[in-house]
């Protein structure tokens, strides 16, 4: 597995997660960012087609002069603009990562440095938020509860 990489997941582990606030896996279609593996775990942001949603979403935000850490709207390499839902990020092992999201045979990576970068510090910090009860919608997954499961 490789950083920057999109991949899909297994069905399999949001059946034993049994966590209702997961994006749903599309019968193992929805491709997934590999943002950065910490301690044993490695960080998936689920990604949205849902563009005008999301960014009614950060306009409202900005708005309230609130920060908009939580989702990245991007135009990635097979140029199609994608929600990075950084406020559903969820650890995982390497056991259930199912294989690369394929495009035209070739995995599809996030090759923007300066992306990359934006989108891992964004999160860093939803995840530190997170660990200490911060919720940012009421369908968030509970990332110490998956966490919990990924150790036993």
């Amino acid at each position: 597995m490789r950083e920057r990489g999109f991949y899909i997941i297994k069905d399999e582990f949001f059946v034993r997660m049994n966590e209702p606030f997961l994006k749903g896996n599309k019968n193992e279609c929805r491709p997934h960012y590999y943002c950065f593996e910490d301690d044993g775990v490695i960080w998936m942001i689920p990604l949205s087609s849902q563009i005008e949603k999301y960014e009614r979403i950060i306009n409202k935000r900005k708005q309230r002069d609130m920060s908009c850490d939580i989702l990245h709207i991007l135009t990635l390499d097979d140029n199609r603009k994608s929600v990075f839902l950084i406020q559903d990020i969820f650890p995982i092992t390497e056991k259930y990562i199912e294989r690369e999201y394929l495009l035209h045979g070739n995995h599809l990576m996030l090759t923007s440095e300066k992306s990359a970068r934006l989108i891992e510090k964004k999160a860093r910090k939803v995840i530190r938020l997170l660990k200490h009860g911060v919720k940012f919608t009421e369908t968030q997954p509970d990332i110490l509860k998956i966490l919990e499961k990924l150790h036993t």
